[in-house]
C-alpha cells in the first residue's frame, strides 16, 4: 500500500497532464505531493526534502546552458547564410517532395549522435528543413516528424548524449558497450524509419521533381512575408538568402561541428565552435553585416529558449529529486529486473 501511495504523485501528474493543465502547473504541485508524502511516509525532514530536489535540479544546469547555445546556434544557422547552404546544396543533389523528410531524418540523426542533443538538434534543424520542405512541395507535418525522429536518435546512442551516459552510469555499463550493443538495433530501425517516410511521401503524392527554389519563395504571399519580419526576422534572412545565393563554404559550420564531436570534443565546445566558424564565414561571404548584428542574434536565440523551458526543467528535476528521495520507483525496478532476469533463464 505504501509503494503505491509512492507513486501517486507520477499518477497525479501524468492525469493533470492529460486533462491539459500546463506542466509548469502540474509539475509543482506534483512536487508538492511528493514531498508530502515523503514527509509522511519515509519521516523526512523539511531540509533534507528542500536538498534532494535541489541538487536534482542543479544536474540539470548543464543541459539548460546546451539548450540555450543550441537554440542561438539555430538563430545563427538560419541567418548568417548555413541553413540558405543547406537548402541550396539539398536543391543541387536533387531533393524533392518525396524526398525531404528522409533526407531530414538521416541529417538530423548524424546531427544529433554528434552533439548528444535532441532538443538542440531540433531547434537547429527545423526553420531549415520546414523551408526546404515549403521550397520543394513536401508535407511540413511528415518533414517535422522526421526531424524528431532523427534528433531522438542521437539522444538514444550518442556516445556524449546526457541520457546515454546517465542511464549507463545507473545501471553501472560502460557507454561504448550500451552504444556498440543498442546502435545496431537503433541503425536498423534508423533504416526501417527512412523507408517507412519515403513509402509514406510516395501515398501522399509529393512531387519526385526538385523544384526551383527561387520560383517557390516568389510565390509566398507579402502578408506572410509581413509576418515573418515580425515573428522571425531571420527566416526572411534565410529565404532571401537562398534566392540571392550564398556561397557553399557556408556549410563548414554545421561540417564543423559534427566533426567536432565524432572526433569527441564536448557538446558545448561542439556548439560554440559553430557559432564562432559561422562568425568568420559569414563576415567572409557577406551575410553578416556586423559583430553587433551577430551578437543579436545570439540574444534572440538565448531568448528563444525561453523561461518556461527553464522553469519546466527546475521543477520537473525538483520532482524526480524528492521521488528519487523515498525510492518511489524501487517496485517498479525490481519487477523489470525480476521481468529480465526470467527473460534471460527462458533464453
Amino acid at each position: 500500500m505504501i509503494a503505491f501511495l509512492k507513486l501517486t504523485p507520477i499518477i497525479s501528474l501524468v492525469a493533470m497532464l492529460l486533462r491539459g493543465m500546463d506542466i509548469l502547473i502540474a509539475a509543482p504541485l506534483a512536487t508538492v505531493l511528493a514531498a508530502l508524502l515523503a514527509f509522511l511516509l519515509d519521516h523526512k525532514s523539511l531540509q533534507e526534502i528542500t536538498d534532494a530536489a535541489i541538487n536534482n535540479a542543479k544536474e540539470l544546469m548543464l543541459i539548460l546552458f546546451l539548450l540555450m547555445v543550441a537554440y542561438a546556434m539555430g538563430e545563427i544557422f538560419m541567418a548568417t547564410g548555413v541553413g540558405a547552404s543547406i537548402i541550396s546544396l539539398s536543391m543541387n543533389l536533387g531533393v524533392s517532395g518525396k524526398t525531404v523528410a528522409v533526407v531530414a531524418l538521416l541529417l538530423t540523426a548524424v546531427l544529433s549522435t554528434a552533439t548528444g542533443t535532441s532538443w538542440g538538434t531540433f531547434a537547429a534543424c527545423v526553420p531549415v528543413f520546414v523551408w526546404l520542405s515549403h521550397i520543394t512541395g513536401g508535407d511540413p507535418v511528415l518533414t517535422v516528424a522526421a526531424i524528431a525522429g532523427g534528433s531522438c536518435f542521437g539522444d538514444n546512442i550518442g556516445l556524449i548524449s546526457d541520457t546515454t551516459v546517465l542511464s549507463s552510469g545507473i545501471q553501472n555499463v560502460e557507454v561504448v558497450d550500451r552504444v556498440r550493443h543498442q546502435g545496431v538495433w537503433s541503425l536498423l530501425c534508423l533504416i526501417l524509419a527512412s523507408a517507412l517516410f519515403y513509402v509514406a511521401a510516395s501515398n501522399m503524392g509529393l512531387p519526385s521533381e526538385s523544384s526551383d527554389a527561387t520560383k517557390a519563395i516568389a510565390t509566398i504571399p507579402p502578408e506572410i512575408w509581413e509576418v515573418l519580419r515580425t515573428k522571425r526576422a531571420s527566416a526572411v534572412a534565410l529565404l532571401q538568402q537562398v534566392q540571392s545565393g550564398v556561397p557553399l563554404y557556408m556549410i563548414i559550420p554545421l561540417v564543423l561541428v559534427v566533426a567536432l564531436a565524432v572526433y569527441g570534443v564536448s557538446t558545448m565546445a561542439c556548439l560554440f565552435a559553430g557559432l564562432f566558424s559561422a562568425l568568420v564565414l559569414g563576415l567572409l561571404a557577406g551575410t553578416v553585416q556586423s559583430v553587433d548584428l551577430f551578437l543579436n542574434l545570439v540574444q534572440k536565440g538565448f531568448a528563444d529558449a525561453g523561461f518556461w523551458s527553464v522553469a519546466m526543467s527546475m521543477w520537473t528535476g525538483a520532482f524526480g529529486g524528492i521521488m528519487k528521495l523515498m525510492n518511489a520507483f524501487e517496485p517498479i525496478s525490481r519487477l523489470i529486473l525480476a521481468t529480465a532476469r526470467n527473460v534471460r533463464i527462458q533464453a
